[in-house]
């Protein structure tokens, strides 16, 4: 499995490892949403510093940042960070970031502490937006 998963007290610590694909993100995606420790999520760290190959397109970002919004609805108190060097993965996070489909920070890190640091701090003190029902 190219992927880790580290729940936490107060969040989730994924790591990925190696070749990653879009298939791939998208399980681990998954796995964090069902599991009966979302909805008490504070914060997700997300590692990349291990990564190969890592299959992006811009056409999956948009999927993947689509896909973040009904559990983004359901539990507006999470913060998100990525610890990542690479390039081509900060291009495709800060595309996800720029589509606004969700209101939740999402930082990117060069370390793991550094991604520590904030999301303590900012776990505290984010207070989600009211979330009104289109009408």
């Amino acid at each position: 499995m190219p992927y880790k998963l580290s729940w936490e007290p107060r969040g989730v610590y994924r790591r990925y490892l190696g070749d990653v694909t879009i298939a791939e993100r998208r399980h681990s995606f998954d796995r964090i949403c069902a599991d009966p420790r979302f909805d008490d999520l504070r914060y997700t760290i997300t590692d990349y510093l291990d990564v190969g190959r890592y299959e992006i397109t811009d056409e999956a970002t948009e999927e993947i940042a689509a896909m973040h919004v009904g559990p983004m609805r359901t539990n507006p108190r999470i913060v998100i960070a990525a610890v990542v060097v690479d390039a081509r993965i900060i291009a495709a996070i800060q595309h996800f970031i720029s589509l606004e489909y969700i209101r939740q920070p999402y930082r990117i890190f060069p370390t793991a502490d550094a991604a520590r640091e904030w999301t303590g701090a900012e776990a505290l003190r984010f207070v989600p937006p009211v979330l009104h029902p289109r009408t």
